[in-house]
């Protein structure tokens, strides 16, 4: 395999596209990769409840159950940014942050890495929705969010990575579920 080059395709609000032209055993041929970079999840505790989201998510076409992300901008550390989204998207600051993994989210056609966090001690201070967010925010017991996960109702590859990641190597440790 080698890399011969590559051009820059369309450059978005939140998305680049390239073309990465490539030879593979002997053959020309081409990578379409979006570039999108680093991001956060946030699975943020209030008690025993998780505050969820229920988004409007135009490209499946319909709302979906969800935990808070967005994206790291330049000069922010995953941390600020986590506590940026929070507010935004469900008006709480978190005064504890635990990073729980990273994880490549489509490596077959994206670059971008997710950094996982789980949120507690949260204050509210206010929703600040961005123009394009259409957000409804919930707070539902844990139990009922592992419910949701199990009957198919949640559909989010990044909001079953945290519960799941959580529910698996650190739950034991959290006397409070």
């Amino acid at each position: 395999m080698e890399i011969l080059g590559e051009e820059m395709i369309y450059r978005g609000r939140k998305i680049s596209l390239k073309k990465v032209f490539l030879k593979i055993r002997g053959k020309t041929t081409f990578h379409e990769v979006v570039l999108f970079g680093q991001a956060v999840a946030i699975l943020p505790f209030k008690g025993n409840k998780i505050v969820l989201l229920k988004q409007y998510r135009s490209p499946v076409g319909g709302w979906i159950y969800e935990i808070p992300a967005g994206k790291i901008e330049e000069g922010e550390s995953p941390e600020e940014t986590c506590a940026r989204e929070l507010i935004e998207e469900t008006g709480y600051k978190p005064n504890y942050l635990e990073k729980l993994i990273s994880v490549y989210t489509t490596p077959g056609y994206s670059n971008e890495v997710l950094h996982i966090f789980i949120a507690r001690d949260l204050k509210f201070v206010g929703q600040r929705l961005t123009d394009y967010e259409i957000i409804k925010t919930i707070e539902i017991p844990y139990t009922e969010l592992l419910q949701k996960i199990r009957n198919g109702e949640i559909i989010d590859g990044k909001t079953i990575i945290a519960v799941l990641y959580y529910e698996l190597f650190k739950r034991h440790r959290d006397k409070t579920l």
